[in-house]
């Protein structure tokens, strides 16, 4: 064999196998969200940590809302500025724990503002996504229902 195509070879297995690596570990993040149909749950509001249990249709709107945006959510890439604005504590049929969806609806920080994280209640899987205000009107018609301290400017 010669040099020129050994070289050559050899490249292109250092190419295909670097590129394996990276995509074996970048592939997972790019399945889509799977969001279970929740039955009950509670909101955890401002930073005085108002909680109470979400209405039949507020967790009808949550399970309308997840099924209309199960794209487009992305890993958490940076930290957040703060805990969030509000927690929905999400429950499927058995009673058990399935998702928290943290909001920020405040003034967390502008580029943060209509933001929902996420989470497994185990908190190994979290996953952002910012929105439009009208795609997020949803969500913060359920967290603006009682009154509450919103956060301030930073």
């Amino acid at each position: 064999m010669r040099k020129e195509t050994a070289f050559i070879i050899g490249f292109v297995v250092f190419t295909v196998s670097t590129a394996t690596l990276i995509w074996t570990f970048a592939l997972p993040n790019f399945k889509p969200v799977t969001f279970p149909q929740v039955v009950s749950g509670s909101v955890d509001v401002g930073p005085m940590h108002r909680t109470r249990a979400l209405s039949a249709d507020e967790i009808k709107t949550v399970n309308d809302w997840t099924t209309h945006h199960k794209s487009g959510w992305g890993p958490l890439s940076r930290t957040p500025p703060s805990s969030g604005d509000a927690h929905l504590l999400l429950k499927d049929a058995q009673g058990k724990d399935v998702m928290v969806l943290t909001l920020w609806t405040g003034i967390s920080a502008a580029d943060w503002n209509s933001t929902v994280f996420v989470e497994s209640p185990d908190g190994t899987q979290v996953h952002m996504e910012s929105f439009s205000n009208k795609e997020f009107a949803p969500l913060r018609m359920i967290v603006d229902r009682f009154p509450y301290h919103h956060s301030g400017y930073p």
